[in-house]
């Protein structure tokens, strides 16, 4: 079982001038090829297209793991400094956003990391959990680690709680597919879907 977007499903190419490199698929051009970014480098986002033929699915989806050794911070230097700069790099004995979680890290619910996060589509991170498989998150989102008793599922959350990385829930939470929770995060146009099984720390 996974809970990821169809876009972060990893493929490699078994034919043609691509042949040996992976892949994700973006969509179907005009003449029903297939429109592929390659995943050999994430931060490149280079697109070409391939016959579906050519195609066979992975094990691991998305792009090859993030930059190692990138420093984490605690919490109120994310809030103070880096909040909104896309670094999203927190790390405390008991909150960690996606990026910076490690194999062994265990959640709030008792889930177990199993791997070091990967890419995946539009700059979200995916990770490997011990119960539930590949999940797909937003690097944003502040997870509650084993021993905080502080967080709530996605659609447990009401109006008005906040996340601990200071984000206001502004909406009740609406649940538009099995495993996906909508939540709203500081205003109704900030619409991020997480995996229901995840943990959020609170403020």
């Amino acid at each position: 079982m996974s809970i990821i977007r169809p876009e972060s499903i990893g493929y490699l190419i078994v034919s043609g001038i691509h042949r040996g490199r992976t892949c994700v698929i973006l969509g179907y051009d005009e003449i029903g090829s297939v429109v592929v970014v390659f995943a050999d480098d994430w931060h490149k986002q280079e697109v070409g297209t391939v016959q579906k033929g050519e195609l066979v699915q992975l094990d691991l989806p998305g792009w090859l793991s993030f930059e190692p050794g990138e420093p984490t911070y605690e919490l109120e230097e994310y809030i103070d400094q880096k909040m909104g700069s896309g670094s999203n790099l927190v790390r405390t004995s008991h909150i960690v956003q996606p990026r910076a979680m490690k194999k062994g890290d265990v959640l709030a619910t008792s889930e177990i990391v199993m791997d070091a996060p990967r890419g995946g589509y539009t700059m979200s991170v995916l990770v490997r959990l011990g119960r539930t498989g590949w999940v797909e998150l937003a690097g944003r989102l502040p997870i509650a680690l084993q021993g905080n008793e502080n967080y709530k599922l996605p659609i447990e959350l009401v109006e008005n709680d906040r996340l601990a990385t200071g984000c206001l829930i502004v909406k009740k939470p609406h649940c538009p597919e099995v495993d996906w929770t909508n939540i709203f995060l500081d205003r109704e146009s900030c619409e991020i879907g997480v995996p229901s099984c995840i943990p959020l720390a609170l403020a």
